[in-house]
């Protein structure tokens, strides 16, 4: 690719920003061989990341499945841009990167928006400094951070804090006691840790961490994080080596600082085609989207959530501009698998997310996790090699009366807050 001059715009028909599960998805499903719409993916990755995986790096450094995205992509109609998105002007449709040889403008017609999430270390004070999170690179609180710290340290006792009791605090912890089952792990959650899909499932989860040895302190919230303490709301002081942090997520600021609306988190307000209710001409998918109609499923940060708004982003842009009409966004749910250790988890949940019939407990709720896992980033290879042949369940599960109808409510209560 030839470099553009600064100034130079170079218009698109579609760019999609974020080249992860949902970004890499609708690209792919877009960017049909000799297609005619000008497309443009841009990442500051030249991988795919399996963020899904990034809990086996605290132990050993995790290959990317997909180690070239501009080599995956090669014979599609998408051009892969690798750099950093530094803004973004939604009126005037206007994108500005920054790539390692020059800073770029680019101009669209419409944009898929699937810059997913990031871990939130602002909301506690001491997070960004002192604890280590799933992060990707060579940060110096990354996961490979944590994992040289606690390499560091295999031949002495240690005290490991893990903040944060849904499914990656119980694989964070997991892993860490499994490889360093010398290391004394606490695990601190502001309700019940394993409290995220129902009795039976927090019964397994505590059960499998209570057998490794991972002590589990419940209901208390984290104030502050210090260099070799956790303070809590209780007043406690939970001396420790080191503080792993699997707190909340947030989006990034890029789309409220262009001022598209956001919730709280910086989650794009999208409407039953996944379009910004501010800014239609800007789709948002995986994480960065909040739905504010019926989805069919509850929808939640996921691998699975990211696929199906990825392909159906696309799936409303095909059909936009064909004009033809298009149900609005719905899915249903398979299952679900937590690795805790070399052990798991797993269990159904078709099609609302709920744990339902039986659960796998120990090795084989893990491999069947670890087949689940393979899936998503073989899907996204299938979706390569036969664009359009990813589908899911529950696509007609929401009709346009039900979508209508709880955009009114919304729109409603927005009204009347500002009255």
């Amino acid at each position: 690719m030839s470099a553009i001059p600064i100034g130079t715009v170079r218009p698109y028909d579609v760019v999609i920003l974020g080249a992860g599960y949902a970004g890499l998805m609708a690209a792919l499903r877009l960017g049909v061989p000799k297609g005619r719409l000008r497309i443009a993916l841009i990442s500051s990755r030249p991988d795919f990341l399996e963020r899904v995986r990034l809990q086996e790096s605290i132990v050993t450094p995790v290959t990317s499945r997909i180690p070239s995205i501009a080599a995956f992509l090669a014979g599609t109609n998408v051009e892969f841009i690798r750099g950093s998105v530094t803004s973004i002007d939604a009126a005037q449709r206007r994108i500005r990167i920054t790539t390692e040889a020059q800073d770029r403008e680019i101009a669209f017609d419409q944009a898929i928006y699937a810059l997913g999430s990031t871990i939130d270390v602002d909301a506690v004070p001491g997070v960004a400094e002192h604890a280590y999170r799933l992060e990707s690179g060579d940060g110096p609180r990354s996961a490979a951070a944590l994992r040289a710290r606690l390499r560091e340290n295999a031949d002495r006792p240690i005290r490991v804090v893990t903040v944060g009791g849904a499914e990656t605090g119980v694989e964070v912890a997991g892993e860490i006691k499994t490889a360093w089952p010398n290391a004394e792990v606490i695990m601190v959650c502001r309700s019940r840790c394993g409290d995220f899909k129902g009795a039976r499932v927090e019964k397994a989860v505590r059960a499998d961490l209570t057998r490794l040895g991972v002590q589990l302190v419940d209901g208390e919230t984290v104030t502050e994080i210090r260099p070799t303490e956790v303070l809590t709301d209780q007043c406690h002081s939970i001396a420790c080596d080191i503080c792993a942090w699997s707190g909340g997520l947030r989006a990034l600021p890029l789309a409220r600082d262009a001022g598209v609306a956001t919730d709280p988190q910086g989650r794009i307000l999208v409407d039953p085609n996944l379009r910004s209710v501010s800014h239609p001409h800007i789709l948002a998918v995986g994480d960065a989207a909040h739905p504010i109609a019926p989805t069919g499923a509850p929808y939640r940060m996921s691998a699975f959530a990211a696929l199906v708004t990825g392909a159906y982003a696309a799936d409303a842009i095909t059909a936009q501009r064909a004009e033809r009409p298009l149900a609005p966004f719905s899915f249903s749910t398979f299952g679900q698998g937590i690795a805790i250790g070399r052990g798991g988890v797993g269990f159904l949940s078709y099609p609302d997310d709920r744990q339902s019939l039986f659960i796998l407990r120990g090795r084989s709720a893990y491999h069947v996790r670890n087949v689940f896992v393979w899936l998503v980033s073989y899907v996204l290879k299938l979706e390569r090699r036969f664009p359009g042949s990813f589908f899911w369940l529950g696509r007609q599960r929401v009709s346009w009366q039900q979508a209508n109808d709880a955009i009114q409510k919304v729109e409603t209560a927005r009204k009347v807050r500002t009255a």
